[in-house]
């Protein structure tokens, strides 16, 4: 019997490849500032296969998101979870966020970051994700910061929302240091001193 033959044009987009190219894009130059013409030409791919995969422009930065979110926030929730008492947790999140970006092959700076500072010339789609990821990273320290109060290892005194603004706020500066040149050591220095406020 003769297999049927699929109508249509065959699908020749390389969606992982469009989508870590988009991501470092991003990442790297800035979400507002990269179009879907510049992909195009890094990955070959035309824009009518990358709006029939991804939708749109907002598409495609939504889904970059969310490919972030699984690179870098992930880990950031795995640390604040983990069985490790308040102090040993604050230095491994120093550790974190100072990594050697050149070694791992990524760039600096945050690509969350940049799309919250963003948000408002986001599409609709990315805007929205954006705004459940904030809620998310700030739910994890709320949790972490009251599991702390609990064992006695941080403050009571300290409102726990606030102190979790507070650590958000010090990691979106310390990725815009980043991204200034700011060298790794200043940068955790300014961390270990701006994480003693919390204790």
């Amino acid at each position: 019997m003769k297999k049927a033959e699929k109508r249509g044009r065959p699908k020749t987009l390389e969606r992982e490849h469009v989508l870590q190219t988009a991501l470092m894009q991003y990442w790297g130059v800035s979400p507002t500032d990269v179009s879907i013409g510049e992909i195009c030409k890094l990955t070959g791919a035309s824009k009518p296969g990358i709006y029939r995969e991804f939708g749109s422009d907002d598409g495609l930065k939504c889904a970059a998101l969310e490919s972030y979110r699984s690179l870098a926030l992930l880990p950031l929730f795995d640390i604040l979870k983990r069985d490790q008492n308040f102090a040993a947790a604050k230095a491994a999140l120093v550790a974190f966020t100072t990594q050697d970006r050149e070694a791992l092959g990524v760039p600096s700076g945050c690509l969350f970051v940049a799309m919250r500072a963003q948000r408002d010339s986001l599409g609709s789609a990315t805007g929205e994700r954006v705004d459940q990821l904030r809620d998310e990273v700030l739910d994890a320290y709320m949790v972490w910061i009251e599991t702390a109060k609990s064992k006695g290892e941080c403050s009571a005194q300290i409102p726990t929302d606030a102190a979790a603004l507070y650590f958000d706020a010090q990691n979106g500066g310390a990725m815009r240091m980043q991204k200034e040149g700011v060298d790794k050591a200043t940068i955790a220095t300014v961390l270990r001193y701006a994480f003693k406020m919390i204790e």
